[in-house]
């Protein structure tokens, strides 16, 4: 799997204990939200303060683009209300999309991108073929999507076409699903302005992230000193990975997907205190060090920890939300995110999702489009096998943030 504030508060005895038990991450982790101390809640509370101070300059600068472009998804996509801030996020991830991939979108040859685009929905239609698809993939992306990532388009055009080239791209890269909805909705929204007005607003998007750019590093470098170096280290040496896009991510993407943790909490926080039902979705390499030998219970998409190993984390968690009455979940892989969710779309319950910070933007994307009430927290570290490392080992969440979060007072 993978999916992931609220004012702290002082952790119960039992939460405190969860909190000292945690596993320490590794030096060559790509992000770490302890940052050398021994929780993540310094982190939290720089993340909120910048999560403020990031949403008042979007307002300075885009408060009449958000109040037209609200009205219009509420009117004519018929979209159930968000938060404010939601949309403040959707801009900025507007303006990352433009600078980050609109140059590789102009430069990919049209053939290549529906080529990839046939890829992707090969992939989703065989598991048969799985294997075959994605090695083809990983080449296309290594050699033709990837090549030209962060690099300036070489064309301009009307903000329309702009942006259908770039959801087109995106799509096809199969990394996007979520976000390209959203992107979608604003090209509906510029469609309807005057060109220059739709290309000026394009233009504030772009200088927006930049500056979002700039003051992430100041606020949130500290948590992702290790991206460039796992770039450097490893990434560069891929060839035939088909997580390459996702893996291949700048620092400031990851702050982004900071940022969106925080601001969906706090537009689905009075949704969530008012479900009765409560559930906790864990990632699976939160496993402890015997994974290999888990003997959790599955049952249709539903795994649920057996309790074979007293050190894991899931284990220790699932104990600690019993006694809440709260059930957790244990989901394999961000894969396998959607078909857990849809059990729960309309049956009211409150989800907490812990995932690995990139899942965290499409994760919360996805469960609001779902209509479910969710909270999402970080993973600390990343640690998984198929994306981080090569042998993987075990990590790890700020557990007694995560019970503070799932057993939220119920309104």
């Amino acid at each position: 799997m993978q999916v992931s504030g609220q004012a702290d508060r002082a952790p119960s005895s039992a939460a405190t204990a969860l909190l000292s038990s945690a596993s320490a991450p590794s030096e060559r982790h790509v992000y770490d939200l302890r940052n050398g101390r021994n929780s993540s809640y310094a982190f939290s509370a720089s993340l909120a303060a910048f999560a403020d101070q990031t949403l008042a300059a979007i307002e300075r600068r885009a408060d009449p683009l958000l109040d037209g472009y609200i009205d219009h998804v509420r009117t004519f996509v018929a979209e159930s209300p968000r938060s404010r801030g939601e949309y403040a996020v959707e801009f900025l991830a507007l303006g990352m999309a433009l600078s980050r991939y609109e140059g590789a979108a102009d430069r990919t040859p049209r053939w290549i991108v529906e080529f990839a685009r046939e890829l992707t929905w090969a992939r989703e239609r065989s598991l048969t073929a799985k294997p075959l698809v994605d090695w083809v993939r990983a080449g296309t992306a290594r050699y033709s999507l990837a090549a030209n990532v962060g690099q300036k388009p070489r064309k301009r055009g009307s903000a329309v076409d702009r942006l259908t080239r770039l959801i087109d791209w995106m799509n096809s890269t199969g990394e996007f699903k979520q976000e390209v909805m959203r992107l979608n909705n604003w090209r509906s929204y510029l469609a309807a302005l005057k060109p220059e007005k739709a290309t000026c607003w394009l233009r504030i998007a772009v200088e927006l992230f930049q500056d979002f750019r700039r003051d992430a590093d100041t606020a949130l470098g500290a948590y992702t000193r290790g991206v460039s170096a796992f770039i450097a280290r490893e990434h560069a040496h891929w060839r035939w990975r088909e997580d390459l896009l996702m893996c291949g991510r700048s620092a400031v993407e990851y702050h982004l997907n900071m940022l969106a943790a925080e601001v969906m909490n706090r537009g689905l926080r009075d949704s969530f205190v008012r479900t009765q039902e409560r559930v906790v979705l864990l990632p699976a390499c939160m496993r402890g060090s015997h994974s290999l030998t888990c003997k959790a219970y599955i049952d249709g998409v539903d795994i649920t920890c057996a309790a074979c190993d007293p050190d894991c984390a899931v284990n220790r968690i699932t104990r600690e939300m019993r006694a809440h009455g709260i059930r957790v979940y244990i989901v394999p892989h961000a894969s396998g995110f959607s078909r857990w969710l849809s059990r729960w779309e309309h049956t009211g319950a409150g989800v907490t999702a812990v995932a690995c910070v990139l899942n965290i933007l499409a994760g919360g994307f996805e469960m609001r489009e779902r209509g479910i009430a969710s909270q999402c927290l970080v993973l600390d570290f990343p640690g998984c096998r198929k994306h981080w490392d090569p042998k993987g080992f075990p990590t790890a969440v700020n557990e007694a943030r995560l019970v503070q979060i799932a057993t939220a007072p119920r309104a």
